[in-house]
């Protein structure tokens, strides 16, 4: 019979996609795994390859979500459950509906009470990606030896866009000839000012469209960026025009995409998207943690030293500008390198 395994991360799409890949390892082949999501991101398991078995959980709706959790949980019965991101009721479920193996991060008061196999990650210090620190996690679960290196051990999460016919057409869009700018982000990082984000806007329409993405979220960083561009024919602004699936094939067939320190990045890179990563190096935010990961991932980080010699040690990066120091001529400079 096969061994049930249930994986569970309550989070954002970032932290999902670095997450779900790990799955893929070769002692999960022969288990029945089953994962538990943050409602609202189906699409991630539904388009990945292979596509995962899933439950989606509300995080805000707590007493429904929690009925839901300990009823799944009495029918899958799973022999080992890892969770590696979720909130107190879930683990309390894991523990209340008496599931042997509760393995996760030692961290929060209720991994200590509901958890009974918990391994001590010090994530804040980022020495390796959030996908190695996953897969750490795992191998502690099923008592494989981990070997921490400086290079990547995680798989490489795949996501395939669903074909959406007439999409491209409709917004006057030919694959491979334009680049998504998505500027927005959630606040979790340091982003670029919007300012170097219409310079580089200016100099990539002179030759390619640019289409801009986001969510009512991400206005604060794309109001001005409509406001310049309104009227110029090689920018189409998407904002709120496109659906998961509608967002995954814009994605797959652009030439490029731009952006910052967010799940559109992720998916990007899942979906063999060439991507360009704007990232901080304050150690939290660091893309040695949360770089997307992929074969065409090109990552442009804030130096730490200014033109004066003044340094910045990672931890008051808002007192050094060091997001601005990311010059626009490198990103267009590595463009035109682009196959």
């Amino acid at each position: 019979m096969k061994k049930k395994v249930l994986l569970i991360r309550l989070d954002k799409i970032g932290d999902l996609i670095s997450t779900l890949c790990v799955d893929q390892v070769d002692f999960l082949q022969d288990c029945d795994v089953r994962w538990v999501i943050a409602q609202g991101l189906s699409f991630v398991p539904e388009n990945s390859s292979p596509r995962r078995t899933y439950l989606e959980l509300s995080k805000t709706d707590v007493s429904t979500s929690l009925a839901i959790l300990r009823k799944f949980l009495k029918e899958f019965k799973p022999d080992v459950v890892v969770s590696f991101q979720a909130p107190w009721w879930v683990n309390y479920a894991l523990w209340r509906e008496g599931i042997e193996t509760r393995v996760g991060v030692q961290s929060q008061w209720h991994s200590f009470l509901f958890l009974n196999r918990g391994l001590r990650q010090k994530r804040s210090q980022a020495v390796q990606h959030e996908a190695d620190y996953n897969l750490e996690l795992l191998e502690y679960a099923f008592s494989r030896p981990a070997a921490r290196t400086q290079i990547s051990r995680a798989p490489v999460l795949k996501l395939e866009a669903p074909v959406i016919a007439g999409l491209l057409e409709q917004y006057h869009l030919s694959p491979q000839q334009y680049a998504v700018v998505h500027p927005g982000m959630a606040g979790s990082a340091l982003n670029w000012p919007v300012g170097n984000y219409i310079r580089l806007i200016e100099a990539l329409v002179q030759s390619t469209p640019v289409v801009l993405t986001g969510t009512p979220a991400d206005e604060p960083w794309l109001k001005e960026i409509k406001e310049k561009f309104k009227d110029h024919p090689k920018v189409k602004c998407l904002q709120n025009k496109l659906n998961t699936s509608e967002l995954l094939w814009v994605l797959k067939n652009a030439r490029v995409v731009i952006v910052p320190s967010t799940g559109v990045a992720h998916l990007a890179a899942s979906l063999g998207t060439p991507v360009f990563g704007i990232y901080s190096h304050v150690r939290v935010q660091k893309p040695l943690r949360w770089a997307a990961r992929g074969s065409r991932v090109h990552i442009f980080e804030a130096p730490t030293r200014n033109e004066s010699g003044g340094s910045c040690d990672g931890e008051r990066c808002e007192e050094f500008h060091c997001m601005e120091k990311i010059r626009v001529e490198d990103l267009l400079q590595q463009f035109s390198a682009l196959d």
